[in-house]
């Protein structure tokens, strides 16, 4: 790249943008950063999220932001190990431009689900930027990352990025406007709701990341809440007022009012899907839901006869201190998984076992047993969330049937246990649906809301 000629680039994008010199600058180092990242061998390590992203999708004429926000895989990296990674991406030369990652720190103190912001020093010639990159962990995709095409506002270029999509980009700034109600300083989530609702969404994917989400930072998603939580937000004073300053400072947003930004959010609101609780306290039972411990990693889950190995082993017998001494009831999928966790249970409340093959996993049919290089060679891509709700696995259920299933198993044993203090030992997909039942969720293949293997949840 010659200097004089982005500086001709970056002069004429301002004028057409009707922008800071500044600003054009620092989205052009933004993007040569992102394209050496999608076309480094960490390309799958990393997520493109938050305001850079959302700006490439409505355009930068309608939304600017300062920094990159990311999203890594994995949770078990190191903070040298990431910082390496940064180093790596920094010295794949691509161009003229000099990238340094020269620090690394725990991401903002407000940001609840932790990660590491990653200062990165840029230099082309005489030019220089310094930004922030925050590497977040511990949110939910749904119903997976997307292969986004980057079209450059600066070079007039393509690259390919995996990202979010954007049911879960409008999951997360709900969540943060119900979460922080109006303690809310910050108007760009309601510009920013308003902004995507204009964009083309599938609201069966938003019902679904908006559970999600809601689930992993802990937010209350029940419908009254959320009611009377959006009525406390749009009567309130401040945050008009705050909106209404952020709308003077921002030209990209002086044409959109604060009811507009109401209605936006109150459009996506009357779109997501509450369906009645099921209420524990109704039969006077206590439940306590056990996924079996950690199995064979190699092999398919569903209806394969996997065995524990020793990692889960030890983690159930860890387990063992967290169980109460005395249930009236014990029962327990019959699927080896289950049945050698409940075996080693039992070893501390020494009582009979239900076997009961109605609290299986979903029945995968062909696909049970198989391991991952059989699945990948037989039946690529084929996984739980890529079904539609009526469409069955071979020779095995739909999403429907396997709720269905679970629904009737699991209100039968309400309405024929009242009183009594039960445990069960199941499945993920087991668990995710008795949430969902007892939550009011509308259920889906899409939604993540199971407890680790190897763990227990105590509900009254």
């Amino acid at each position: 790249m010659e200097l004089e000629k982005i500086k001709n680039i970056v002069l004429k994008k301002s004028k057409e943008y009707n922008m800071s010199v500044q600003l054009i600058w620092d989205n052009f180092f933004f993007e040569r950063f992102l394209d050496r990242l999608s076309k480094s061998k960490y390309s799958n390590y990393f997520l493109f999220k938050g305001g850079f992203l959302l700006q490439s999708i409505v355009g930068i004429m309608n939304r600017t932001t300062l920094d990159i926000d990311l999203k890594i895989i994995s949770n078990d990296i190191s903070e040298d190990e990431l910082l390496n990674m940064f180093n790596e991406v920094c010295q794949n030369s691509i161009d003229n431009i000099i990238f340094n990652a020269i620090g690394i720190n725990d991401i903002k103190a407000e940001t609840r689900y932790g990660g590491k912001t990653i200062k990165v020093e840029a230099k082309f010639f005489n030019i220089k930027k310094t930004f922030s990159i925050d590497v977040g962990v511990g949110d939910v995709v749904t119903p997976c990352p997307v292969n986004y095409c980057y079209h450059s506002n600066i070079m007039d270029e393509d690259f390919n990025i995996l990202s979010y999509p954007i049911e879960t980009i409008i999951a997360e700034k709900f969540e943060t406007l119900i979460s922080k109600g109006t303690n809310n300083s910050r108007s760009k989530n309601l510009f920013d709701i308003y902004l995507i609702t204009k964009q083309n969404i599938n609201y069966t994917l938003v019902n679904s990341a908006m559970i999600n989400t809601f689930n992993i930072r802990n937010t209350n998603y029940s419908y009254d809440f959320i009611v009377d939580t959006l009525k406390n937000i749009f009567n309130s004073e401040t945050i008009k007022m705050l909106y209404d300053n952020y709308a003077h400072k921002k030209t990209f947003v002086k044409n959109v009012s604060f009811d507009d930004c109401k209605n936006a959010v109150y459009e996506v609101f009357n779109k997501l899907e509450f369906k009645e609780k099921v209420d524990l306290k109704d039969y006077n039972i206590e439940l306590h839901l056990l996924r079996h411990g950690q199995d064979e990693k190699n092999k398919l889950g569903g209806w394969s006869d996997n065995h524990l190995i020793e990692e889960g082993i030890d983690g159930i017998n860890s387990l063992k201190n967290e169980i109460d001494n005395e249930y009236d009831l014990f029962i327990s999928s019959d699927l080896n998984r289950c049945i050698e966790t409940s075996k080693i249970i039992n070893e501390k409340l020494n009582m009979d076992i239900l076997y009961d093959f109605n609290f299986r996993e979903v029945n995968n049919g062909d696909l049970s047993n198989l391991t991952l290089e059989e699945f990948n060679n037989k039946y690529t891509g084929l996984y739980f969330s890529s079904l539609k709700m009526d469409e069955k696995y071979p020779h095995g259920e739909s999403p429907n049937d396997f709720y269905n299933r679970v629904y009737n198993s699991f209100i039968n044993l309400l309405k024929n246990n009242i009183g009594k203090k039960i445990l069960l030992v199941t499945h993920g997909g087991v668990i995710t649906v008795i949430l969902c039942i007892l939550n009011g969720y509308k259920y889906s293949n899409f939604i993540k809301i199971a407890p680790k293997v190897g763990s227990i949840i105590k509900l009254k």
